[in-house]
């Protein structure tokens, strides 16, 4: 007579979370994925890049309630050529990562010249929401910014 093999205690529970776990991970997704896409938005945002911005939006991807779709954040965008951004950096607080979304906060730094040739410093937190996009990699999806008076 065959028995049956009936799994008790918590190995088996530790089994499948650590199996969910090495899922979730899968495909390169890794925290400095993450961060290495937000430092090539700084350093696209320091040039003022604005095509090369708007692609590193997913195609539905949103600035805020500001513009949505690549080519609607790239119009946007393309109003602040006239500034000269004298430095961009962003520092990550927390990434997490589920499936093929992740989920970055943090804060952000910028100084620019305005037109007008005053200069303005910036800064604040900003909350991205990411997506994998097979081959391209980590594109966001949303972007919202609070600045800090």
């Amino acid at each position: 007579m065959m028995e049956t093999f009936k799994p008790r205690g918590p190995g088996i529970w530790c089994l499948f979370t650590g199996l969910l776990w090495m899922a979730c991970q899968s495909r390169g997704h890794d925290p400095r994925g993450v961060r290495a896409a937000m430092e090539e938005y700084d350093r696209l945002i320091l040039h003022m890049n604005v095509d090369s911005i708007a692609m590193l939006y997913a195609p539905e991807g949103e600035l805020g309630d500001i513009a949505r779709g690549r080519d609607s954040i790239r119009h946007f965008l393309a109003r602040f050529r006239n500034i000269r951004v004298l430095s961009q950096a962003s520092g990550s607080d927390t990434v997490l990562i589920g499936g093929d979304t992740a989920w970055q906060l943090g804060t952000y730094h910028q100084r620019d010249i305005l037109p007008s040739g005053d200069s303005v410093s910036v800064h604040g937190t900003f909350k991205a929401r990411w997506v994998w996009i097979y081959p391209g990699g980590w594109h966001i999806r949303r972007m919202d910014t609070k600045p800090i008076p």
